[in-house]
């Protein structure tokens, strides 16, 4: 659907969630951001595009918002279908959007050696079947503004929390803010609206500084990938504030069950604690808060406040 002039939201099905591509379509360029899994260019994109009367040969710009396989996994196919297009993505992650070996290790199971968290078993193969990388062509910093035809500029932001490097986009014409993953409220949700799994930003002080930097525009509407549109400021303050309430509560929420606890605690142990605490997705979803509590401990332990330790090969915190 076009969401505003020349923006096209492109909403897929991704088992009980979706996820979102999204086309900037200008007179003389066009811009995509984000590529899905690897069959979705073919089967999803390519179908809207022709639906809509939109020309392949257009793309002149790919941007990966970050690095995650359902943004990313397409790059493959779009490199074949558009092998016109510049692919961009921020050179914090790059690395990963390279190297699909590097994006398992750095961020699928980075988690496994210190935590004994990793993606369930079944998850990996799909991961690997539905994620075709190639390298992209230009790694950006954000601040880069693209020229796609009669005027129409959009400007690249550096977003990140998430991910180190992720990416938004910002349309001055339409006051329309495209952040993607960047901000992710108080719960990644399945299209019904129900909770599927906790926020799953990673990097504390840059993703609360994203959310005050997307919210100090003026803006009408934000979209995201994996979320219904927010239009008009209350929905978008709404969104982003919910957004930076939930990192308070789970900073008071582990400092309290620290200095409660006299004993180390493995991070097995605090999700176990907290996940009731902090939603109602599924108990076997409050894994995934590992994520951002790694965010948490690294904070809490430059500001002084916790030590690390080792209990049977995990890593354990304790509350100084």
């Amino acid at each position: 659907m076009e969401i505003a002039k020349g923006i096209h939201r492109i909403q897929v099905p991704l088992g009980e969630r979706f996820v979102c591509m999204y086309l900037l379509v200008g007179e003389d360029a066009t811009l995509l951001i984000d590529t899905g899994l690897a069959p979705m260019p073919r089967e999803n994109l390519l179908p809207y595009m022709e639906s809509a009367g939109l020309s392949v040969e257009n793309i002149k710009w790919v941007l990966n918002s970050h690095i995650d396989f359902d943004h990313t996994g397409g790059n493959g196919p779009i490199r074949e279908i558009a092998p016109q297009a510049v692919m961009m993505c921020h050179e914090f992650d790059r690395h990963m959007i390279d190297d699909f070996d590097a994006m398992m290790a750095g961020r699928y199971s980075v988690y496994a050696a210190d935590h004994g968290i990793d993606e369930p078993d079944d998850a990996k193969p799909f991961i690997r079947e539905n994620t075709q990388h190639v390298p992209v062509d230009m790694g950006i910093m954000g601040g880069e503004v693209l020229h796609l035809g009669g005027g129409w500029y959009v400007e690249i932001l550096h977003t990140p929390g998430h991910s180190r490097g992720h990416i938004s986009v910002h349309d001055p014409r339409s006051k329309t803010m495209l952040i993607m993953d960047a901000v992710l409220w108080n719960a990644v949700l399945t299209a019904e609206g129900n909770p599927a799994f906790p926020p799953t930003y990673r990097y504390v002080n840059t993703y609360l500084a994203s959310t005050h930097r997307i919210a100090g525009y003026d803006l009408e509407r934000m979209a995201t990938s994996h979320y219904p549109m927010s239009e008009g400021k209350g929905a978008i303050d709404e969104f982003l504030g919910e957004s930076r309430a939930f990192v308070v509560r789970v900073e008071a929420a582990l400092r309290d069950t620290l200095k409660k606890t006299s004993a180390p605690m493995t991070m097995q142990d605090v999700i176990a604690e907290l996940s009731p605490k902090l939603g109602s997705w599924p108990d076997a979803a409050g894994m995934y808060l590992v994520w951002p509590l790694t965010g948490h401990f690294e904070r809490m332990q430059l500001y002084g406040l916790v030590e690390t330790g080792r209990r049977d090969g995990l890593m354990t915190v304790r509350w100084i």
